[in-house]
């Protein structure tokens, strides 16, 4: 019989948890934590090809921070054991009293080039435990249709560079994983609608 633990029993590095994919997603909220308190800002995860409805949605908890993870490309210089540049995508959601306002902000709510700026200069170049960060591409997202015209969302590419499993915790973990408690228990969870705090 499958055991299937909270996802609060996960540790970090744990296979089906997402080793270190989740630890880099973690140590990306950290980073970004130290410019984006909770106390100002709200957390989501935001899932790909979410719909309209939901966009709209989570729009009304604007200023937020959305994450997700979109890649993992392998380095040319791998090896045996898969290492790559792991790419996850943020969504700085803004919102101001008047459209105008957005790219700039005011001296109470920020604007979508701020927060860009700001979101750019807390990540790049910073050391996390799987690697480098590296931000790739930031962009005013035009998301007409989505939301309405008080809310900006700026978009961001940033990778954590050469991620990956050491050879011996790889071993570990897999040995774990092929084992009866190891593996996923195959239910569902139903009442997910795409985004959740991050």
């Amino acid at each position: 019989m499958m055991q299937r633990f909270p996802d609060n029993q996960y540790a970090p590095q744990n296979l089906a948890a997402g080793g270190p994919l989740t630890t880099a997603f973690d140590g990306l909220k950290g980073l970004l934590l130290q410019c984006f308190p909770e106390s100002k800002f709200k957390y989501r995860i935001v899932q790909p090809r979410m719909s309209i409805a939901t966009w709209r949605q989570i729009a009304q908890a604007a200023p937020m921070i959305g994450m997700s993870w979109s890649s993992w490309h392998p380095s040319a210089d791998q090896g045996v054991h898969f290492r790559g540049d792991a790419v996850f995508a943020l969504f700085l959601l803004v919102k101001q009293s008047a459209p105008e306002d957005l790219l700039k902000g005011t001296q109470t709510m920020p604007g979508a080039m701020g927060m860009g700026n700001v979101a750019t200069q807390c990540l790049h170049g910073k050391k996390l435990a799987g690697g480098t960060v590296a931000v790739r591409s930031v962009s005013n997202l035009e998301a007409c249709g989505w939301i309405d015209d008080r809310v900006a969302i700026v978009t961001m590419s940033v990778a954590v560079k050469n991620l990956g499993y050491s050879p011996d915790q790889l071993t570990a973990e897999m040995t774990d994983f092929q084992s009866v408690n190891g593996g996923w228990s195959f239910e569902l969870d139903t009442v997910s609608n795409g985004a959740s705090d991050a």
